[in-house]
């Protein structure tokens, strides 16, 4: 990656600041985004409705939607990152990219020992990006580590559930009475499976697919821009910038007419 290609201002930000870089971007790209993660999510929306509708309940369904993000955080990252460098991206690039994507973005280890690690959004421009592996890749995730990611991923984890169980108490409080078994026990019933129609366990499943297609790609948007701002404090491309400014209004002085 060239600083000189980016599309967005090159400085040193704060965390908060980065992160609402994030929220620019996915407000900027939001077209190519949105055609990427329906090309990610969609295979993966159909058999995760259909296990609650087959199995009787919504735990496995929203299990497989949520342990998948991975997969559509890199189909988000490949969009994002030739678009801050002035290339566009459709469906159609997603979808020939997408083997190289399985193969070679560390996937695997994404969805399996490192599924749980707090720092994922701001590990996968290293991952997919950088190309590095073994303990060249460990060593460049301790360079660049910081508290940001972290604070991201509390923040996008609290806002989606805040988001799902306001919706679903809402459509519950709503449900007339015959469909639940007594309403003094709300919030007992609300968690009881054995108590909710199916229709309603196949809309849990749907908001929950709704919101995550809301928050994922800000999440991975904001860990991209907390990538992009720790490289610019460590390597200086704001300085380098401004050096390639200097040095081409110089030349376009020397140059005579």
């Amino acid at each position: 990656m060239s600083p000189d290609s980016l599309t967005v201002e090159i400085r040193a930000r704060t965390h908060w600041e980065a992160i609402d870089l994030g929220l620019t971007l996915v407000q900027s790209y939001w077209r190519n985004l949105y055609a990427a993660w329906l090309v990610a999510a969609l295979p993966v929306a159909f058999p995760a409705l259909a296990l609650i509708y087959l199995l009787d309940g919504s735990q496995y369904g929203l299990l497989l939607l949520w342990w998948l993000k991975p997969f559509y955080d890199r189909v988000l990252l490949h969009v994002l990152s030739r678009a801050v460098f002035g290339e566009t991206v459709n469906w159609h690039d997603v979808l020939r990219a997408m083997p190289g994507l399985l193969r070679r973005s560390g996937l695997f280890s994404a969805l399996t020992w490192g599924r749980f690690t707090p720092c994922r959004s701001f590990k996968l421009p290293i991952w997919q990006l950088e190309g590095v592996t073994g303990r060249a890749r460990h060593r460049r995730l301790h360079t660049l580590k910081g508290n940001g990611p972290t604070r991201l991923l509390i923040m996008c984890g609290t806002l989606e559930w805040v988001l799902t169980f306001g919706a679903l108490g809402l459509l519950y409080m709503m449900l007339p009475p015959e469909f639940v078994a007594s309403r003094p026990e709300l919030l007992s019933d609300f968690f009881s499976a054995d108590t909710l129609p199916l229709w309603f366990e196949v809309l849990y499943g749907l908001i929950y697919l709704l919101v995550i297609s809301a928050i994922e790609p800000f999440y991975v948007a904001a860990g991209f821009s907390l990538y992009l701002n720790r490289r610019t404090e460590l390597e200086g491309w704001d300085i380098e910038l401004g050096f390639r400014t200097l040095a081409a209004r110089l030349e376009t002085r020397q140059t005579p007419s």
